[in-house]
């Protein structure tokens, strides 16, 4: 039997060493800025992570952003041909995204494959950590029922909380009111957020980014005992002391430091500061 392969799209932030060690394919989503369009592809000409943050603010248009359409989904597991017999495909969460409906069009287009498109109910590494724990399952000779069971069973104890510095990127996406966003700014107030099976709810705000950032670390020592840990962050002068004051929650080698798509982080604005968990059983 073939070890079952992995694809996953850009959102999921899963860093390009540990993607290429574990073979897993990654499916770059688009970013809109002005009259230019780029991939979401660390490896594509184009704008870097660090310059998109850097430029953010000063941006005249609101940068939009787009999934890749079925055609390169296809083409990606059409790649996989003559590897695999099967493919799971772990993507942004449907209560966010088209994803998942453009990977299973595409998977309709490779009939040679058994494909199974799975919705991950989350976003950034929420995402990546179980692309790298199915990818992991994958390599040690698990069946394709056997990681989709593992999926399952990770869902309920992935949770993504961040903080964002303003509300501002989300009123420009639609998301919130010019009122509230005008609101949060005349009070200072600094948003956190969380994300859990695929629900993005407010848990909580601060009058100070010290405070929130205080708050964030409280939320992320009540989860308990975790597998794994993710700080993610949107170009934010704090990560490095955020990150050690929560490297003892997590097994050596299982904690990461990554910088958020543009994809997600042209809703969040630069600054922004979260992690990504996943709750020891």
């Amino acid at each position: 039997m073939s070890q079952v392969r992995i694809v996953t799209d850009s959102t999921s932030d899963v860093p390009p060493e540990v993607a290429a060690r574990l073979h897993i394919t990654v499916l770059p989503a688009y970013i809109q800025i002005g009259n230019r369009s780029y991939r979401d592809d660390p490896f594509a000409a184009g704008i870097s992570r660090e310059e998109f943050y850097a430029q953010l603010p000063a941006m005249p248009v609101v940068p939009t952003t787009a999934v890749p359409p079925a055609h390169e989904f296809a083409r990606a597991y059409r790649s996989l041909i003559g590897e695999t017999d099967e493919v799971i495909a772990i993507v942004l969460s449907t209560t966010l995204s088209g994803m998942y409906n453009v990977a299973h069009l595409g998977a309709q287009e490779v009939p040679e494959l058994k494909i199974h498109v799975v919705d991950s109910g989350q976003v950034t590494m929420g995402l990546g950590w179980m692309a790298i724990t199915a990818a992991e399952a994958a390599a040690s000779g698990k069946s394709a029922q056997e990681i989709l069971a593992l999926i399952e069973d990770m869902k309920s104890r992935v949770r993504v909380y961040a903080m964002l510095d303003t509300l501002e990127y989300l009123r420009r996406s639609g998301r919130v009111s010019w009122a509230q966003a005008k609101a949060a700014q005349i009070l200072r107030i600094k948003p956190i957020m969380d994300v859990v099976l695929g629900k993005v709810r407010s848990v909580g705000q601060a009058r100070t980014r010290r405070r929130a950032i205080e708050r964030l670390i409280e939320l992320t020592r009540a989860l308990g005992p975790l597998e794994r840990l993710a700080i993610l962050h949107t170009c934010t002068p704090e990560v490095e002391e955020f990150r050690e004051r929560l490297a003892d929650l997590c097994p050596p080698g299982q904690m990461l430091t990554v910088a958020v798509t543009t994809i997600i982080g042209a809703h969040v604005g630069p600054r922004g500061l979260g992690v990504a968990t996943v709750i020891a059983r």
